[in-house]
């Protein structure tokens, strides 16, 4: 936060709306991660004013940057208003992203907005959600972008593990190479996320003794950043495990923490467990 408030500071005074955009995106996505939906909205939308107010000159000369910055805040938006419970209108929020940064050539823009968009329609367009995280794919391999691929192959494996009766063939290999992929680049940002899609996926078909160590490794990463995005599904994952093993005690620990992380955020358990990752 000091260095945002050092920036702001530096900015203040400057004729240069698209670096304060970007500054108010940036703190955006920062609010977002810490659980704070409705300052990261608040800061997106900063975002896009300072955009709003280019000149047509100001647009010819940085037009790709002005781009860049617009579809990024568009998706911070999205993830946000996703977060409050207005579904339907992040994913216009992340369409309108896509749209922008596909036409910009803004590829690896365009696949934050793939990560997120897949998520988002498994509440709405389960089918459509598979097809999203496919098409993303298509483009993170085209461009050679491996953190991506990492986000939409955990997100394909949620999708075809819930959807369909591909998990064992698709799913399970998705989560795996999620897995191997954010191992090889160190990415501890988004490690816990294939490690506890995995651990759902074992749980679900009856292997506890599998499941427990991925969600012990997940919680153990996710603890790093403390987001809470990623820390609840560790506890409520925990938790529903150690009361099938009918360890009570652990188990009420665990559902203890869970709570504790949405009531100290403002989170919807629910809305945590039907759009557990985004971006």
């Amino acid at each position: 936060e000091s260095r945002y408030a050092e920036a702001a500071a530096l900015l203040d005074g400057a004729d240069a709306p698209v670096e304060q955009a970007h500054l108010w995106q940036e703190r955006g996505r920062q609010a977002f991660r810490s659980g704070d939906n409705a300052l990261a909205a608040k800061w997106a939308d900063a975002a896009l004013d300072c955009v709003r107010t280019l000149t047509t000159e100001h647009v010819s000369e940085i037009g790709r940057d002005a781009t860049l910055v617009t579809a990024e805040a568009l998706n911070t938006k999205a993830v946000a208003l996703a977060r409050l419970g207005r579904d339907r209108e992040a994913v216009g929020q992340v369409e309108r992203s896509i749209e922008l940064a596909e036409a910009a050539g803004l590829m690896g823009t365009a696949c934050r907005g793939y990560t997120n968009l897949g998520v988002l329609y498994t509440t709405i367009d389960p089918a459509k959600a598979m097809e999203v995280c496919r098409r993303g794919l298509e483009v993170a391999r085209r461009i050679g972008d491996l953190g991506y691929q990492a986000r939409l192959l955990a997100n394909l494996a949620v999708a075809c593990c819930t959807f369909t009766d591909r998990c064992p063939t698709e799913g399970v290999p998705a989560a795996e190479k999620a897995i191997e992929i954010d191992r090889a680049l160190d990415q501890r940002e988004h490690l816990s996320v294939p490690l506890i899609v995995l651990g759902q996926i074992h749980q679900c078909n009856g292997r506890p003794e599998l499941a427990i160590g991925l969600f012990h490794e997940a919680l153990d990463v996710a603890r790093e950043t403390g987001e809470p995005q990623l820390l609840f599904p560790c506890y409520d994952g925990l938790a529903t495990l150690n009361l099938d093993l009918d360890n009570l005690a652990e188990a009420e620990r665990y559902f203890s923490l869970a709570q504790g992380i949405c009531a100290q955020h403002g989170l919807d358990p629910e809305g945590l467990v039907v759009l557990p990752f985004l971006d």
